[in-house]
């Protein structure tokens, strides 16, 4: 399943002078403590992303690459401020990005929500749901409401089916053994609402977490993270990559440099994968399996494969 569209995905890769995604943190907070993730240990401060920061990446990005994928997320709910995300969302619209993306786990993405985020310009919104039953859900997504968010999500759906325009809405399912029996039925529930269902495998947060994967080492191909996307913290510090999800090898901060120098920092490492010098890289690179995940399966409603 996954060494073919690893290899696919390999040829996909190039070094680039801007990245193709910008992951941008509008908070570091986080309402759940989700069995696959690690916020809760999490030790750097906690925070909301000023506007201006926000506006000097987005004039940046606008003006180099408007087509990049800007991301609404990393380490953190972007419901939890909902009135800066639309800002966010309005701002980047204005300055004409193309891709706006936000990833949410869909409990404050409330039905009063649904309008003004259309209105915004999201291009695609995607829902951490993991789980078709409320008692699988409740084992993964703790703290979370299943009823509720399955609620949140059909409005959205049901609003853009109404209004004719909107956000391609995408349903996430993080294949775990606790809940690998329930895709089926996951599937088949989503794609009958006009959602887009993701399947992937779990990240390991930089080795932190066992993922299943298993992919011989020389199979290994260059990290699809580290090669396409930057990331901003809410406080404008970049993160080496995804990985190193408390700045301990950062590239600078985005207050004090421009996306474009922050990236080009990175070279390096990103020289490194596509050479396959792996063993040239961090020492957190030799554990982490990431690199892995980029295989992901994506169904539409029509059932085209995304």
């Amino acid at each position: 399943m996954y060494e073919p569209q690893l290899e696919s995905i390999a040829r996909s890769l190039a070094e680039t002078g801007f990245p193709k995604k910008v992951a941008v943190e509008i908070t570091s907070e986080c309402n759940l403590r989700c069995a696959m993730c690690h916020h809760a240990t999490m030790r750097r401060p906690k925070g909301l992303i000023p506007m201006p920061l926000w506006q000097r990446c987005a004039d940046e990005i606008a003006a180099i690459a408007p087509r990049t994928e800007c991301w609404f997320s990393f380490i953190g709910e972007p419901f939890l401020a909902p009135q800066t995300l639309l800002e966010v969302l309005r701002y980047g619209k204005s300055v004409g990005l193309e891709r706006m993306n936000v990833n949410t786990n869909g409990v404050y993405m409330t039905p009063d929500l649904a309008d003004p985020l259309i209105d915004a310009g999201a291009h695609l919104v995607v829902i951490g749901l993991d789980a078709f039953t409320a008692e699988t859900y409740a084992k993964i997504r703790v703290g979370g409401d299943r009823d509720l968010v399955y609620a949140n999500v059909e409005h959205l759906l049901a609003r853009r089916r109404e209004r004719g325009t909107g956000p391609e809405v995408q349903v996430q399912f993080i294949e775990m053994d606790e809940n690998a029996h329930e895709i089926a039925a996951f599937r088949a529930w989503w794609l009958a609402r006009g959602a887009t269902v993701k399947l992937r495998n779990m990240l390991s947060w930089g080795g932190r977490f066992a993922t299943g994967l298993c992919v011989p080492d020389e199979a290994r191909i260059a990290c699809p993270w580290a090669m396409t996307q930057l990331h901003v913290f809410w406080d404008g510090r970049v993160p080496r990559c995804p990985g190193d999800t408390e700045g301990d090898e950062g590239a600078g901060n985005a207050w004090h440099a421009s996306l474009t120098e922050l990236w080009g920092r990175l070279g390096v490492h990103r020289a490194n994968h596509m050479r396959k010098r792996f063993d040239l890289l961090p020492e957190r690179c030799l554990a982490c399996k990431d690199w892995m995940v980029g295989a992901a399966l994506r169904e539409r409603p029509d059932g085209q494969a995304v």
